[in-house]
């Protein structure tokens, strides 16, 4: 039987368009990555011929999303015919290996979305993996850092560093404390908690204190770990994968955004994660779940 030859079954049109404006994509990722982009477009009726197209002017409406710090990343899809498409290809992370390194989810779909610039002929958003953010707009050479759906911020030393180093401080007889657990209320008064909260911290950044409360440690880990995010990229931006966002220029406005939500940062919402992990005999360090909230 002939093959049709309509647009739906062009694969080569997504190739050639791939190949020409991602071209260090290579090998299984490439090959994967046509295939979700084009069964996406397939269950979404999608005309391949007019995917390539509207791929090519973006489909992102990319100036009204770069000035918002806050929103539905869905809301700036300029054709609504695209938002479940773009739900799809929102989970791609191919190029791990052999190409780009460390691609993660949420990446594909602002880099695809963002579209082509007519002038240099190249993606007004690129992927890039040298150490300094995931994403570079091509125009200011501004940086972005992506965190979706749970994604962590973290200080430098593992969980099993800031331990032993703690335990070398204070002897307490639970050698595997660690902050913001439930079932110390009961164990620990609050000046107990608030002292082996500055020891803690004493551990992760040498500074001393006397007393510190829940809420005055969490916001210095946040703290640490968005100075951390901001010594490699100019812009970060935090996904829930309902498509909302929020947005931090500075580490400023990471501070404001969290100081009236430390009460909120103690488990999980909807499964998802929401505050920190901390583990005591681990090589994770204390981090942050990202969360918009």
């Amino acid at each position: 039987m002939e093959k049709e030859n309509t647009s739906y079954y062009q694969l080569d049109i997504l190739e050639d368009y791939i190949k020409k404006y991602y071209p260090t994509l290579t090998g299984s990722h490439f090959i994967n990555l046509i295939d979700i982009i084009y069964m996406a477009a397939i269950r979404n009726n999608i005309n391949i011929n007019d995917l390539r197209n509207d791929l090519y002017r973006g489909l992102i409406d990319l100036d009204k999303f770069r000035n918002s710090n806050h929103g539905n990343i869905y809301d700036f899809i300029k054709n609504k015919k695209y938002i479940d498409f773009a739900k799809r290809i929102k989970d791609i992370t191919v190029g791990s290996n052999g190409g780009m390194a460390s691609v993660g989810k949420g990446e594909w779909l602002l880099s695809l979305g963002a579209g082509i610039n007519p002038l240099t002929d190249k993606s007004r958003i690129s992927i890039i993996k040298k150490g300094a953010g995931d994403l570079e707009y091509e125009d200011t050479r501004n940086t972005k850092e992506i965190k979706w759906n749970g994604g962590k911020v973290s200080v430098d030393k593992s969980g099993k560093e800031v331990t032993n180093i703690f335990n070398k401080i204070i002897n307490i007889e639970d050698k595997l404390w660690v902050p913001f657990r439930k079932n110390d209320k009961k164990k620990y008064t609050e000046e107990d908690k608030q002292k082996n909260n500055a020891v803690y911290w004493k551990a992760i950044s040498d500074e001393n204190y006397d007393l510190l409360s829940d809420n005055e440690l969490k916001a210095k880990i946040i703290h640490m770990s968005y100075e951390k995010v901001f010594e490699k990229c100019n812009t970060f931006i935090m996904f829930n994968d309902d498509g909302q966002f929020q947005r931090f220029l500075n580490i400023q406005e990471a501070d404001n955004y969290y100081k009236d939500k430390y009460d909120k940062l103690t488990g999980k919402i909807n499964k998802t994660d929401v505050g920190f992990e901390v583990r005591a005999n681990q090589n994770n360090p204390p981090a942050l779940y990202c969360y918009v909230f």
